[in-house]
């Protein structure tokens, strides 16, 4: 088993936008990453995506962002650490 690192540590730091978006998954049942990812077209089907987004971010976005994410600290990194 792999040692716990704080995510930061490893240059993964979710922006705002994408921070509100990993919330909304963790509130509809996602608990890793890359469930969080998995939920994003979902997510952008939602009627929720100006609540959660606001006008500044994308979808896009935040997508970028959780493939980053993906990529630097894995997809099986909990939720409730980036929050």
């Amino acid at each position: 088993m792999r040692p716990v690192s704080d995510t930061w540590d490893e240059g993964f730091d979710p922006s705002s936008g994408a921070r509100n978006t990993l919330r909304w998954a963790y509130e509809m049942g996602a608990t890793t990453l890359g469930e969080a990812y998995d939920m994003l077209d979902q997510f952008e089907l939602s009627n929720d995506v100006p609540e959660v987004l606001g006008h500044d971010d994308t979808v896009d976005g935040v997508r970028e962002e959780f493939e980053f994410g993906l990529e630097t600290v894995g997809p099986d990194t909990l939720l409730t650490t980036l929050l």
